[in-house]
């Protein structure tokens, strides 16, 4: 791409923050299923069993990125993002066609296709316009959408519940989509390649992964966030065990897992470029395995809990957002495709470890910790001898 094509600065900073916007309205759809649950399980009239079963097709779908990758390769990344919005918005009008268990459960499916869609397709938009050496502040930028979401999208959707009914936010997330579609058909720039390739979908996935530098990346996506599940999916419960409340504490953690998550977004986008991407990442994980080993220590007192649940989550967050913009320059010949095969190992380890965390909480909070430390050495071992981007 010459340089007389590249947007002008004012230019891609609009672009930046429609994405932005656009990634925290398909966040808090996604995320929004996790403090509302018993909400939307008493709207369907269901048990929240049948909403967990739900959540975790969703995590699996996280599984066919690489096919959508491969549509952006060859269509383009904004065909791609435009689709996922289209998606996205087409997703939230099922609950109105179909309002009970099953429209909500195809809503939910449809959006999260809409997500894998967009969400790579984002980061290789970014990834072809914006040097390396800048890269960092941009994607974080982006990667605000993800904590905006629990800290500004979610409080809404909850009052848009308690003004009407359950089905509100649907409406809401997909009138926005709809605008976002619209503002992004505008702002965003044509990048079909002129020549659409015409390798096979499997050598194409192999061609994204085939060096060790790449297959690090696939490494380390998939460590950090099978340790962060080990601990996301029973930290609620270990609250309500270690202190016997509920919903107070519950509500308390949630925002204090949002500002971390700000706090770690706010890290990279001001330092990764100056400090370096992959040694924010190595500072992450190594926070990460000390709240790991901390973090079983603090059930003594509410209050010491919430500070090592917010040191996890904002250790994980930062080394999960650093993440990003390193892992757009591991296979920057197959960006797209990349992109969405590492967000498959991002899904692969919270959905092989999900039920693991389930199983070992059975033990103590001590037993997912320890492996949690164990997952993040890999990561942090695939990082320190594999991982050298100049």
């Amino acid at each position: 791409m010459s340089s007389s094509s590249l947007p002008q600065p004012r230019s891609l900073l609009a672009q930046v923050a429609l994405l932005t916007t656009s990634r925290t309205g398909i966040n808090t759809g996604f995320r929004m299923m996790y403090p509302l649950m018993p909400v939307f399980a008493r709207g369907v009239n269901v048990e929240v069993t049948v909403i967990v079963s739900i959540l975790t097709l969703m995590q699996l779908m996280g599984l066919v990125a690489p096919f959508l990758g491969r549509l952006s390769e060859q269509r383009g990344r904004k065909f791609t993002l435009l689709l996922g919005l289209a998606l996205y918005a087409g997703g939230m009008a099922v609950v109105f066609v179909l309002p009970g268990i099953a429209g909500l459960a195809l809503a939910l499916l449809i959006g999260t296709l809409g997500k894998i869609a967009f969400d790579p397709a984002v980061q290789a938009y970014i990834g072809d316009r914006v040097p390396y050496e800048r890269r960092g502040l941009y994607l974080g930028i982006v990667e605000l959408g993800w904590s905006s979401a629990f800290i500004v999208g979610i409080p809404i959707m909850t009052w848009l519940i308690a003004q009407f009914n359950w089905q509100a936010p649907f409406a809401a997330l997909g009138l926005v989509a709809l605008v976002a579609l619209g503002l992004a058909w505008w702002l965003l720039e044509a990048d079909a390649p002129a020549a659409p390739m015409q390798i096979a979908f499997l050598p194409a996935v192999r061609a994204a992964v085939r060096s060790r530098l790449a297959l690090a990346g696939l490494v380390l996506g998939f460590g950090i966030s099978a340790a962060n599940q080990l601990i996301n999916v029973v930290f609620g419960t270990w609250i309500e065990e270690s202190f016997g409340v509920q919903l107070a504490a519950l509500a308390v953690a949630a925002a204090v897992i949002g500002l971390s998550e700000l706090g770690g977004e706010g890290i990279v986008t001001a330092f990764a470029d100056r400090f370096g991407k992959r040694r924010l990442v190595l500072l992450g994980i190594g926070g990460n395995i000390l709240a790991c080993l901390l973090l079983p220590l603090t059930g003594f007192d509410l209050n010491v809990a919430l500070i090592g649940l917010f040191f996890f989550y904002l250790t994980f967050e930062l080394s999960l957002v650093a993440t990003i913009p390193l892992a757009t320059e591991l296979s920057p010949q197959s960006r797209a495709m990349y992109m969405t095969v590492i967000v498959a190992s991002f899904t692969l380890g919270r959905a092989v470890f999900t039920p693991v965390a389930s199983f070992l909480f059975s033990y103590g909070l001590a037993a997912n910790s320890l492996l949690a430390v164990v997952l993040n050495v890999v990561a942090l071992v695939a990082v320190w001898r594999f991982i050298s981007v100049r």
